[in-house]
């Protein structure tokens, strides 16, 4: 019997494939609400798991418009980088997974949008965290 997903937290953000056009991207909270999930293009193949510090540096690294490597896993890779870099008045968000790559551009509107989902799961995944932060 598969998993029971309650949707506590699930949100969608408009993207622009680098290869495939418009796309749509997915973010949602574990069950646990300890990590929160992030499917570029909505693929099962390019969703990647975030913790508290890798989701932290994600938002720190949009919001201040810089290159960074952000730590994640990957369910079947395991640890992978997902690489933030500005792209003209973009941002873009990439990541290579069993050799195959993607880049989602966002817009700047899309960004904002963007990082208000993140924020809002991070103060989720903060309400669970011993000695929290709220």
């Amino acid at each position: 019997m598969p998993a029971t997903r309650s949707f506590y937290f699930y949100r969608r953000v408009a993207g622009t494939d680098a290869v495939y056009g418009a796309c749509t991207n997915q973010i949602e909270l574990s069950e646990d609400r300890n990590r929160l999930h992030l499917r570029l293009a909505s693929t099962a193949k390019f969703a990647v798991t975030l913790e508290w510090r890798g989701l932290f540096h994600l938002i720190e690294a949009l919001s201040t418009e810089m290159r960074f490597g952000v730590a994640c896993r990957h369910e079947t890779e395991g640890p992978v980088t997902l690489v933030v870099e500005p792209d003209g008045n973009d941002m873009t968000l990439s990541l290579r997974i069993e050799g195959s790559p993607i880049t989602v551009a966002f817009t700047p509107r899309q960004t904002t949008e963007l990082i208000s989902h993140l924020r809002t799961g991070l103060r989720h995944i903060e309400a669970t965290r011993p000695g929290r932060l709220l």
